[in-house]
């Protein structure tokens, strides 16, 4: 009897993985939207038409449970057939980071803008004790040593609120570069190995096999590359084959131009630079417009990783 989970077939490793506690040996149980359920009633609450109407918050919940499981699913296989080495990466595709960013910038903004409010009531109440009472040298003295300690706190605070979110910005960009230099890199375990012997056969494939290897490679830059290198090599012109190989071969330049552009603008958000900050802090400002055309734009790019829901269903 064939043996699936969540509608994949699965091995009886995998199969009793999902179905079971490895320490109890009873029925593994999922936390869906608090309540607990076996596998069969997540399934059935995840793919229920009924329920997705009648109660979309459980549905959402169990799945968000099935794609998940879905994506761990695929990256078995992957890893077991040699497809794909065993590499953890934060997110699945590389929209993730830049929304990390958009996080990052969420949380620092405020901070910015209320730190400079802070400063433009001491520096308007300076200059009011400067009108009400210029004749009082003494108030006068103690309150001009309180108006420069707060330019020097404020100061200090715009620093420290600068280096935290460079910090962050650094994390972020260190996992984002370790996938894209992961996902561009020649890399033998993510040879299709029947897709190699068809290009080794000596057969001169037609442009339409061409083409249908190209999109069945889209999110593998090394298959692209050898597609790309074969029609070379074979004299065979073939426009997919010849973009997506020059594209393959940019090893991620357009993805890190991305992330720059969107790092800029939150570092600006938060720059000591009064009218700077004050443009890329404010709620209204061009940040959430522009990063988001940044980020949409990624998502049509024609090499980039796939999401695991998207090859679950293919």
């Amino acid at each position: 009897m064939e043996k699936t989970v969540f509608g994949m077939k699965v091995d009886e490793h995998l199969y009793n993985k999902y179905n079971f506690d490895e320490k109890t040996g009873m029925t593994r149980l999922y936390m869906v939207n608090g309540k607990e359920m076996s596998l069969f009633a997540t399934e059935f609450y995840a793919t229920s038409t009924v329920y997705a109407e009648e109660s979309p918050e459980m549905a959402e919940a169990a799945r968000r449970i099935m794609e998940k499981v879905q994506g761990e699913i695929v990256d078995y296989y992957a890893v077991k057939e040699g497809r794909k080495e065993q590499t953890v990466m934060k997110h699945d595709t590389f929209d993730g980071y830049l929304k990390d960013l958009q996080e990052i910038h969420a949380k620092v903004s405020p901070e910015r803008r209320a730190l400079k409010e802070k400063m433009d009531m001491a520096q308007k109440r300076w200059e009011e004790n400067q009108r009400e009472f210029k004749g009082d040298e003494h108030f006068l003295a103690r309150e001009k040593v309180r108006y420069l300690d707060a330019q020097e706190e404020y100061k200090g605070n715009v620093m420290e609120l600068r280096r935290r979110t460079k910090e962050e910005i650094q994390a972020v960009q260190a996992e984002y570069e370790k996938h894209v230099t992961d996902f561009y890199a020649a890399n033998g375990n993510r040879l299709d190995e029947a897709a190699v012997r068809l290009l080794n056969s000596g057969i001169k494939l037609t442009e339409s096999e061409i083409d249908g290897l190209v999109e069945q490679n889209r999110s593998n830059p090394t298959m692209l590359r050898l597609i790309s290198d074969h029609c070379e090599k074979m004299e065979i012109e073939n426009r997919n084959a010849r973009v997506y190989g020059s594209l393959a071969r940019k090893g991620g330049a357009d993805e890190r131009e991305a992330f720059k552009v969107i790092a800029d603008m939150v570092e600006k958000a938060v720059s000591e630079n009064e009218v700077t900050a004050d443009i890329w802090s404010k709620p209204e400002s061009h940040f959430q417009r522009l990063s988001d055309q940044q980020i949409g734009a990624m998502g049509e790019f024609f090499v980039r990783p796939e999401t695991p829901q998207t090859l679950a269903a293919e």
